[in-house]
């Protein structure tokens, strides 16, 4: 009776997991201020805002993965990649403009 019922939590657990899935969705990246006129506090609420952006899009691209494990490439693939450049340049913006604050 005990593995009858770890067996339906657990098939519960994964059929949840799916529908909790079903519906990816993806935010807006952060604004980043210019490093040469921001001031300490705005650059380092910017880079929470990045760092979770990130986890966020991390999230996001497991959703996708699993929405489009089984099928060929196309519309999932497509946004999965552009969620990869939309972080490399969220990271390279970010990354520039610290430098910028950090020259001043």
């Amino acid at each position: 009776m005990k593995r009858l019922t770890a067996i339906a939590v657990v098939v519960l657990g994964v059929g949840a997991a799916g529908v909790a899935r079903a519906d990816c969705a993806l935010g807006d990246p952060p604004a980043v201020p210019e490093g040469a006129s921001a001031t300490e506090a705005q650059m380092t609420e910017t880079s929470g805002a990045v760092k979770k952006f990130m986890a966020e899009t991390q999230e996001y691209l497991s959703c996708l993965e699993f929405e489009g494990k089984g099928k060929p490439g196309g519309a999932w693939t497509k946004k999965y990649n552009d969620a990869v450049e939309q972080m490399e340049k969220l990271a390279s913006d970010f990354n520039k403009q610290l430098r910028a604050f950090k020259s001043k």
